[in-house]
């Protein structure tokens, strides 16, 4: 089995869980970089951040943000923010962020201020994988609600946040993880990471196990290319 790794934003960081040699384990970084530095990097890592990104904007946002929407239907498609266009990630206030959106195309709207929240995540991982190009082909943007919908078979039902949505995900996952206790636990006591962090970046390590084995299913075929030359699709 390859290594590989799932990513999920969290304050302050990433929350990574990585299935190195067959054995599972999670850790808090500050930036995605400190991955690929290390002595084994994942050949696959999946990461919940927008990757490839529109010029100019369109209702509901690119392709697969949109059908993502639709797989997911009505409980969860609002988990599903518009990515930004390209040029908001030069912004330098929610302000100039709205501004930019709107004035790129003739029907242009402001962006969300959830979307707005995790721009420098967005610019961290397009300087990245436009500084190495070659981590091109072993990054792949996905979302954790359309995982668990793929893994469970359908939508989650509950909030990820809420008590019962965490359930509901933990029961989803321990067909796949075993030791998924002892992977929450140890993030929450040790790396000091939200319970819900931590399973989002569990599920997009099942999706990144899925992508190693040519399992994983794009949303979008063929996935359309932006203006750097990334893909703009999500994987399930």
């Amino acid at each position: 089995m390859a290594d590989v790794a799932g990513a999920d934003g969290a304050p302050g960081g990433w929350a990574v869980v990585f299935l190195q040699q067959g054995r599972f384990t999670v850790q808090k970084v500050r930036n995605l970089s400190e991955v690929f530095d290390s002595s084994s990097p994942p050949k696959i890592l999946a990461v919940d951040i927008p990757i490839g990104l529109l010029d100019v904007y369109e209702t509901g946002g690119r392709l697969c943000d949109r059908e993502a929407r639709r797989f997911l239907g009505p409980k969860r498609r609002s988990s599903v923010f518009p990515a930004p266009v390209r040029p908001v990630l030069k912004a330098s206030s929610y302000a100039e962020a709205c501004a930019v959106s709107r004035v790129s195309a003739r029907h242009g709207k402001k962006i969300s201020k959830q979307t707005w929240a995790i721009v420098p995540k967005i610019r961290e991982i397009d300087d990245l994988l436009r500084a190495r190009p070659v981590l091109q082909e072993i990054v792949h943007e996905v979302h954790p609600e359309v995982c668990f919908c793929e893994l469970a078979g359908r939508p989650m039902s509950c909030p990820k946040g809420s008590r019962e949505g965490q359930v509901e995900r933990r029961q989803a996952l321990r067909q796949s993880f075993g030791n998924l206790d002892e992977i929450v636990e140890r993030g929450r006591k040790e790396q000091r990471l939200a319970t819900e962090d931590i399973l989002d970046a569990v599920v997009a390590c099942w999706s990144a196990v899925r992508l190693a084995d040519r399992k994983g299913r794009s949303l979008v075929e063929p996935a359309p290319r932006d203006s750097a030359g990334l893909p703009m699709t999500i994987w399930a």
